[in-house]
């Protein structure tokens, strides 16, 4: 789908987009066991972008908590922004998304790290008090939704007596191309 008319900012796919950005800024992560990457979006533009670091001194900056540092030493209002990680984000970074202003986390979906389990479950409650929706992303497509080419089953006459009813017609989309993504 081409961009929309007077719209050259348009991204077809914005969360995997901005996840992957993320995912490069991860590549700088100074922690070595969980790096992580963020980036804060507002309007379609990142604002904000922050890693994973772990000090010499065994202290670990979450990158949620990173990215909204770097977007406010900006002076860069926050105010309606997404925030796209590649982490689960610690109860600090969730509740200085409220004080900012940030109402949807977007996180990359994968196993969560087993030392951290109790402090992703406590930011999951504090999210959910301040209404701050945490929204995996999933980078695999879902089989569920995948068009189904082979005509297996025979078509019961007696019930259904509109021949070709399954057939695919001009609502269906032939392609993933054709689906629409908002």
């Amino acid at each position: 789908m081409n961009a929309p008319k007077g719209d050259p900012t348009y991204i077809k796919n914005k969360d995997r987009y901005f996840i992957e950005v993320a995912k490069t800024v991860a590549i700088a992560s100074s922690h070595p066991k969980a790096p992580g990457g963020c980036v804060v979006v507002r309007d379609r533009e990142i604002i904000g972008d922050g890693r994973s670091i772990l000090a010499s001194s065994k202290v670990e900056i979450d990158c949620v908590t990173y990215a909204i540092a770097s977007s406010s030493k900006r002076g860069t209002p926050t105010n309606g922004a997404v925030i796209y990680t590649t982490r689960y984000p610690f109860s600090a970074a969730v509740f200085q998304c409220h004080v900012m202003g940030i109402k949807r986390i977007c996180v990359l979906a994968h196993e969560w790290e087993a030392y951290y389990k109790d402090e992703f479950r406590r930011a999951a409650r504090l999210a959910r008090e301040l209404t701050i929706a945490i929204e995996p992303f999933f980078e695999d497509d879902d089989p569920r939704f995948a068009v189904n080419k082979a005509d297996k089953y025979e078509t019961d006459t007696e019930l259904f007596t509109e021949t070709g009813s399954f057939a695919p017609d001009m609502f269906d989309p032939q392609d993933k191309t054709e689906i629409l993504d908002d």
